[in-house]
């Protein structure tokens, strides 16, 4: 395994901006390697120098944008239902300005607001109600 030096500065940069934030953030070099992650993410078992495709099964991450967010040089979302996580997450990978080949990786869990914003509501009446048609 290779293990990658990131810069002290880059290293307090990111948990300067990251270890407040409520949910899991990685640093993560091109090859997949977490190079460090947010105080979220450490406490959930995230390990450095080990690489996040190995974190859950195998199909969780057919949707990962790294390679597109990587050679465009900008950030890649997707929203959406992750059976593995049971939640709808909204995902980022994000370029780091400069560093070719490093990007942030988050999820936010959106669940509560998609089931109470964006979910179709349904009533007991079904095919008779002309809202729910």
């Amino acid at each position: 395994m290779t293990i990658h030096n990131i810069s002290d500065d880059l290293r307090t940069h990111f948990h300067l901006f990251w270890d407040n934030f409520p949910f899991p953030v990685m640093l993560t070099h091109k090859d997949r390697t977490i190079l460090d992650r947010n105080k979220a993410a450490e406490s959930l078992g995230y390990g450095v120098n080990i690489k996040c495709s190995d974190l859950g099964p195998k199909e969780a991450h057919k949707g990962c944008r790294a390679n597109k967010a990587l050679s465009e040089q900008k950030a890649e979302r997707v929203v959406g239902y992750v059976e593995m996580a049971n939640a709808v997450l909204d995902s980022y990978w994000v370029p780091l300005a400069g560093q070719e080949d490093i990007f942030l990786h988050f999820s936010i869990d959106i669940t509560p607001y998609a089931a109470a914003n964006l979910l179709p509501v349904k009533c007991d009446k079904g095919s008779d109600c002309s809202s729910c048609g």
